[in-house]
């Protein structure tokens, strides 16, 4: 795990391969966000059970191309109550110890897209920026979202992110959850990306710098 400071508080964490983000991530996206274990207690075998039985199989580490959670989320695995943890979870635990909170850390892996770095930005931004929080759902109000809300929670979120996730979803692209919807909702997503740029301007750009300096490394 290779990790970037996108943002006083926000963290890029990259992994070399989806196996090895998914793998970390798994509880402690799933305990914020899952629309069975949010704020639950869990072990990956009761995990990976559900997810079986309600997807049809265990495919979690090739269904989801990127990851993100907030300090808070992590206070429980930090308090031993997720004993024993994983030596992923251990890993990444130690890598953000010392971090002071709030902060929040988005992952994807070494071949993520644009699209999956925008999603989890925007995530990042929903959490730490009240300004863009503000922005967001005011540019939401008078825009029909549940087509699109349940699709997202079909997909196994709980409904208390479901907000975040529409919002994350238009900017980054919703067609696969709902093509219709993303259809009617393309001038709020229009607007929502604009938001996103004015907000998202210093860290995309720490981004763009780190990829001219490993290019210009490789080139060597």
């Amino acid at each position: 795990m290779i990790t970037v400071k996108l943002a006083p508080a926000v963290f890029l964490a990259r992994f070399p391969t989806p196996y090895m983000l998914a793998a970390t991530f798994l509880r402690f996206q799933e305990h914020y966000e899952s629309r069975r274990f949010r704020g639950r207690v869990f072990t990956l075998e009761q995990f990976m059970d559900w997810y079986a039985a309600t997807f049809g199989n265990f495919t979690y580490y090739q269904d989801w191309s990127g990851f993100n959670v907030p300090s808070t989320a992590l206070l429980p695995f930090y308090a031993g109550r997720f004993d024993p943890l994983m030596e992923k979870e251990r890993r990444f635990l130690a890598r953000f110890a010392r971090e002071r909170p709030p902060f929040y850390v988005i992952g994807v892996a070494s071949d993520a897209t644009a699209a999956d770095l925008r999603h989890e930005l925007a995530h990042a931004l929903f959490f730490i920026e009240p300004a863009y929080r503000r922005a967001v759902r005011a540019a939401m109000r008078g825009h029909d979202t549940s087509a699109l809300a349940r699709a997202i929670v079909e997909a196994g979120y709980h409904p208390r992110v479901v907000t975040d996730e529409v919002h994350a979803y238009l900017i980054a692209g919703a067609r696969a959850l709902n093509p219709a919807a993303a259809r009617r909702l393309a001038p709020l997503a229009r607007e929502l990306r604009r938001i996103f740029r004015r907000h998202a301007a210093g860290p995309l750009a720490v981004l763009a710098r780190r990829r001219a300096g490993t290019r210009t490394r490789r080139a060597r």
